[in-house]
């Protein structure tokens, strides 16, 4: 076939000129107008009908944009429930010092806690901390609940109803006398007025702890020795009494000696005729009056472990005083603002706590300052010397005086105090 316009062959089938595009009268297979050749060889141009004059040409394919999945929004930090917080904090504190209350109250903010999580569906956090305050909260109620089991038979075996008896002992014939006083718990207060040598007013609930009392004399020295009764072995708690009035004689030479295992001490023993006094506590507060004419006290010694000393050293003295204060854990309080006929050495030792000195002006006074850890602040006292030794300080009588009080102060950590008049 011909194409009647531009004279080019056209193949078999073909319904327009591939030179010009005009349509060829006669073709083949019956071609509609306008459709694309049959038969095109393999790895020709696909073909398209040629544009009409006038016509506009068909727009390009356009290809759409690749469509992807929307970004997933970044996971936000569940918030911490505040209820879980304060069930842990209370949850500790029933081990320190809340005891059962922290604890039921632990446990009430957790369960809270661990339903409010329950219901944020994750947007409050804190399960491992309500857990965590729940557990401790259980446990402490638990240790309770033995500790109560284990306390209602020893209270049924020892406790009874409260009793107070006196006990009085004569001096019989004793020209001096030498007291140690034991008491493992409760509270001593020991002063003067007795009637007789030794008087002593007992009020207890322990059925073992009446206290032994003995009494004996040997070459003009009266040997008296007054001990609670029973083995101590449980803490006094509040429903338990154990308290010691006990008064001496003013007439008599006396040496003293309280040792205390958890009890406080006080010791008004300004109108005695001490001799000595020594005192040894392992829990407990120890204050000591010592203000009164006291002639014949030769020594002072305090051993505390936990708890505050108070000394108080204002009266007359007319004999070379040895002091001994030992402290562990407390306050160390002492006033040597006396009358001093005589010197005075003293050897102060505190681990954890402050040491104040209220001291004389009349007489020389030396103190030497060793801290580890704290301040030293000196009224009315100047510095001498300094040293690996530690500091000196002198009052201003010292140099002239022909009464020192020489005084050794080690302090690990806490501050030390000079006051004088």
């Amino acid at each position: 076939m011909i194409c009647e316009d531009c004279g080019k062959e056209a193949r078999s089938g073909d319904a327009f000129c591939r030179q010009c595009g005009s349509k060829l009268s006669g073709g083949e297979g019956g071609a509609e107008a306008g459709a694309p050749p049959q038969g095109a060889a393999a790895g020709e141009t696909a073909w398209s009908p040629p544009p009409q004059e006038g016509a506009v040409p068909p727009a390009p394919a356009v290809t759409p944009p690749p469509v992807f999945p929307p970004p997933r929004p970044r996971s936000v930090a569940a918030k911490t429930s505040g209820w879980a917080v304060a069930s842990l904090v209370l949850g500790i504190l029933s081990f320190l010092c809340l005891p059962f209350v922290a604890a039921i109250v632990a446990i009430i903010f957790g369960a809270l806690a661990r339903s409010d999580i329950k219901r944020s569906r994750g947007e409050v956090g804190g399960s491992g901390l309500a857990a965590a305050g729940i557990v401790l909260g259980v446990v402490n109620l638990s240790l309770l609940l033995i500790f109560v089991a284990g306390m209602v038979p020893w209270v049924v075996v020892n406790l009874g109803r409260t009793r107070t008896i006196t006990r009085t002992v004569g001096l019989q014939g004793a020209q001096t006398v030498s007291a140690t006083l034991e008491i493992d718990s409760g509270s001593l207060e020991v002063g003067s007025g007795a009637s007789d040598m030794f008087e002593g007013t007992f009020t207890y609930n322990v059925k073992r702890w009446e206290p032994d009392i003995e009494y004996r004399v040997r070459e003009d020295l009266g040997e008296l020795s007054v001990k609670q009764g029973g083995e101590w072995w449980f803490p006094a708690f509040w429903f338990i009494h154990n308290d010691w009035d006990l008064r001496f004689t003013g007439g008599v030479p006396l040496d003293l000696a309280a040792r205390m295992a958890s009890a406080g001490g006080e010791f008004d023993l300004k109108d005695l005729s001490l001799r000595s006094f020594s005192v040894d506590s392992s829990s407990g507060d120890i204050t000591a009056d010592l203000s009164g004419d006291l002639p014949e006290l030769r020594r002072v010694s305090a051993r505390v472990s936990s708890g505050d000393v108070g000394l108080d050293l204002k009266g007359r003295y007319a004999t070379y005083i040895q002091m001994d204060v030992e402290s562990s854990s407390g306050e160390v309080d002492i006033d040597l603002a006396g009358e001093w006929e005589s010197a005075l050495g003293a050897t102060i030792s505190s681990s954890s706590g402050d040491v104040m000195l209220h001291l004389p002006s009349e007489v020389g006074v030396r103190v030497r300052v060793r801290t580890s850890s704290g301040d030293v602040n000196a009224t009315g006292m100047t510095l001498d010397s300094g040293g690996e030794d530690g500091a000196v300080y002198v009052n201003g009588a010292f140099r002239q005086a022909a009464i020192t009080l020489q005084i050794d102060v080690a302090s690990s950590s806490g501050d030390v105090t000079l006051l004088s008049d």
